[in-house]
Order: C-alpha cells, then sequence, then structure tokens
C-alpha cells in the first residue's frame, strides 16, 4: 500500500538511512586517509567535488533505470509514484552496470588516486540510496526502508571492494611504469 508523497517523510528518511551512515564512513575515511602521504592524480576535482559527482551519478543512474519498467509483455509502465517493483532483469543488470561505470568515472575525476575512489564510492552509494528514498517515503508498511537498508550496504560494500581492487591495479601499474 503506497501512501502520498511527503517530503517531511522523504528527508527523514534520507536522514536517518543515508545521512548519517554516510557522514560516519566520511569520517573513517579522513581518518583513515589524513594520515597518508598520497600522491596526486590527474583528475580536475577535489574530494568534495568528487563526491558531489558521485552522488548526482548514483541518483541518476537510480532514478533513471529504476523509475520505468518495460514488462515481458512488452508493455511500459512509465516514471511515477508509486514506483514498478518488478523489472526485466537486464533492466537490472544496465542500472547495476551504469552505477559501476559512474563510480569509476568519478573516481578518475578525482584529483586523489586513493581516496577519491573510496570518496566516489560512498557519494554513489549515497546518491543511489537517495533515490530509493523517494519510494521509501511513500510506503506505510516499512520494507522499503530496509530496502534502502540493503542498498547502503550492498552497494557500499561492492563499490569499496572495487575501488581497493582499482587501487591495487593502479598501484602495480604506476610501479610498473616507474623504474
Amino acid at each position: 500500500m503506497a501512501a502520498d508523497f511527503s517530503w517531511s517523510q522523504f528527508l527523514w528518511i534520507v536522514f536517518v538511512f543515508v545521512g548519517v551512515p554516510s557522514t560516519f564512513w566520511a569520517l573513517v575515511l579522513w581518518a583513515v586517509f589524513s594520515k597518508r602521504r598520497e600522491s596526486k592524480g590527474s583528475g580536475p576535482l577535489g574530494l568534495w567535488a568528487t563526491g558531489s559527482v558521485a552522488v548526482a551519478s548514483g541518483f541518476a543512474a537510480c532514478a533513471g533505470w529504476l523509475s520505468w519498467s518495460a514488462d515481458y509483455r512488452g508493455e511500459f509502465r512509465g516514471p511515477g509514484l508509486p514506483a514498478p517493483n518488478e523489472f526485466p532483469s537486464w533492466q537490472v543488470a544496465a542500472c547495476g552496470a551504469t552505477v559501476v561505470v559512474l563510480c569509476l568515472l568519478a573516481a578518475r575525476m578525482s584529483r586523489w588516486e586513493k581516496t577519491g575512489g573510496h570518496v566516489a564510492a560512498l557519494g554513489t552509494t549515497a546518491g543511489f540510496a537517495t533515490a530509493f528514498c523517494i519510494e521509501a517515503s511513500t510506503d506505510v508498511t516499512g520494507q522499503s526502508g530496509v530496502g534502502v537498508i540493503l542498498c547502503m550496504m550492498g552497494w557500499g560494500t561492492g563499490l569499496t571492494l572495487l575501488m581497493l581492487v582499482r587501487n591495487v591495479v593502479g598501484g602495480r601499474q604506476q610501479s610498473a611504469v616507474q623504474p
């Protein structure tokens, strides 16, 4: 059962399920990476700009792919509230691929090689989960709130692991280039 959209409910859900965990992880990132001497990358964006681009990218990926649905019979359900809750597998896969590519692009645009990747992962996760909160703010059962929590945990873990792999592979490539 869906209720009407409420800005106050949406903002509260974003604060509780996205803002608080994201702030916690941002403080962890700051504590871990502030003590390291990190070489600068080639990108033009600082950490705040990298995070902002990543948040916008994560939000756009979720809203762009999951606000409409094309079912198996060829019928199209356009954007609107309540959002569709059934998607063909190709649409979900395309959404996931888009999120990963946009996160990697945000990390690439960062001036900081390693920290920028982790900030991009955090920002992309927060942006995607914020778009999820739109549906959660209209759900009276609370199940969508659980979906937001799982979204934060899943994307946060997955994108952080992706950035760790990116940092290891990038470190190997740099050491191979430098004699």
